[in-house]
């Protein structure tokens, strides 16, 4: 008779363990958000780079699967060395526990940008209300532009080439250039003066238009003048850090257009035999 008895408390046995382990599993599982309603923290640079008056520091929190949607941000006027200290106001309503939030920060320098090297995160999945940013330096569109140019030099080999010779009153000019597709990429041109004295120019071009030069005396690897697609200057400066006059620039800039209608108009005319 006592069987039933040992069976029915056996089972009751077993659904007190089922809801215990239920419970606590779903108290295991819930994940947890960090308390507070602010989010400090600091911001280094991974490169020592100094960082002028003027900057600026936006700083973001965002859901790495929203990233355009900011949850809270902030702009901070910066100055002197790093490291800067941050902190952000968020709503706590609008976090959601299994969800993962970082903080992205961008420091704005002139033409310049630094961004995150590694996501910072926080709040949710362990992470707290405080974080540590590293920022890298981006290319500014003046040092992409130089790099391009530069790129093109190294790979002028691989081009097809036609050259040619001329003289002046007081020079003899020799020239070569380089062709990509029938239009002309790029050209050197050395002149030997009547009185003495050597010069050369080497001119990169993108679309048919100037787009660096190097002027006598300029260092081997730095590119002088620069100009954007609209014929905006991106950069000038000579060897030692001094700018180019204006009138210096555009004199790079016309024997540019020179230098490439000549060589376009040999490259057209082998292209015709």
């Amino acid at each position: 008779m006592r069987k039933p008895w040992i069976a029915a408390l056996a089972v009751l046995a077993l659904l007190a363990g089922c809801n215990s382990g239920n419970q606590q599993a779903q108290t295991t599982a819930a994940p947890a958000i960090a308390p507070g309603t602010s989010i400090t923290g600091t911001v280094t640079l991974r490169d020592p780079i100094p960082i002028g008056a003027g900057a600026t520091l936006d700083v973001k929190l965002v859901d790495v699967a929203q990233p355009q949607i900011a949850v809270a941000e902030k702009t901070i006027d910066i100055s002197g060395a790093p490291p800067y200290t941050f902190s952000l106001d968020f709503d706590p309503a609008k976090i959601t526990a299994n969800r993962t939030y970082v903080i992205n920060a961008v420091l704005t320098d002139g033409p310049r940008r630094f961004l995150p090297a590694l996501n910072s995160p926080v709040l949710t999945h362990g992470s707290s209300t405080t974080t540590q940013v590293v920022l890298t330096a981006e290319p500014t569109p003046a040092e992409k532009l130089a790099d391009e140019c530069s790129q093109l030099e190294k790979r002028i080999g691989a081009l097809r080439k036609v050259d040619g010779t001329y003289t002046t009153d007081d020079a003899s000019i020799g020239w070569d250039a380089f062709a990509e597709k029938g239009r002309v990429r790029f050209v050197r041109v050395n002149t030997d003066f009547d009185k003495g004295g050597h010069s050369s120019v080497n001119y990169a071009f993108k679309d048919d238009k100037p787009m660096c030069a190097k002027e006598p005396g300029g260092v081997r690897s730095q590119w002088n003048a620069g100009w954007g697609d609209n014929g905006e200057v991106m950069f000038s400066h000579k060897a030692g850090g001094a700018t180019l006059a204006d009138s210096e620039v555009a004199a790079l800039h016309d024997g540019a257009i020179k230098a490439f209608q000549m060589a376009q108009e040999k490259v057209d005319a082998s292209r015709r035999k």
